[in-house]
């Protein structure tokens, strides 16, 4: 049951965002809790996904979509990334509007490497990254249309407009608490711990 108001959340982001795929759905998720996330959504007979198996590919997802939508360019693709991510190698939205692409790109914003926040516990800056505007590239960029949400409604209400909107990219800029994060990362986190 939506909870309006509440905080958005990764894993109830999830189970919007699994309601809103379907068959003809191309996702796309970037290393780290993107993808430990997204393995939570359900895949249908047709749909595809599409994720780097190695931390050193972060920023995989942005470029990736240009290049499924290159080869498919009526598909409907659905990109999940961290800030991180987004911020290595992001900027490729660019050549998606001049292309005339219309994908959905969530950024995952917890204002740093959250997977490494979790495999690394305590207070190191390093995790930390420059807070952007990401609704706001899409404008600068020359296309598309960006949101900003905090809350489960404001989510899904700029998933519903996004997913109905094919005239361009659409940018969900999805600010998600601090400490934060999938079950599966919890998990890994977990196990590792034990390990190390």
């Amino acid at each position: 049951v939506l909870q309006p108001k509440a905080a958005l959340t990764i894993r109830r982001m999830i189970a919007r965002v699994d309601e809103q795929i379907d068959q003809d759905t191309i996702v796309i998720a970037d290393i780290g809790d993107s993808l430990f996330a997204a393995t939570e959504l359900t895949i249908h007979q047709r749909t595809e996904f599409i994720s780097p198996a190695y931390y050193t590919s972060m920023g995989f997802a942005v470029p990736a979509a240009l290049g499924a939508l290159t080869a498919r360019p009526k598909s409907r693709v659905l990109v999940i990334c961290g800030d991180g991510a987004f911020q290595m190698t992001g900027m490729e939205i660019s050549n998606i509007i001049r292309g005339g692409y219309d994908p959905v790109v969530i950024v995952l914003d917890n204002h740093g490497y959250g997977t490494e926040r979790f495999l690394h516990p305590g207070d190191w800056d390093f995790n930390d990254i420059n807070p952007w505007k990401y609704s706001q590239l899409p404008g600068l960029l020359g296309g598309g249309t960006g949101y900003e949400v905090r809350t489960e409604g404001e989510f899904a209400a700029a998933l519903e407009k996004a997913w109905a909107d094919r005239k361009g990219l659409s940018l969900i800029h999805a600010h998600i608490p601090v400490g934060d994060s999938s079950d599966a990362l919890r998990r890994l986190a977990d196990r590792l711990k034990h390990r190390v």
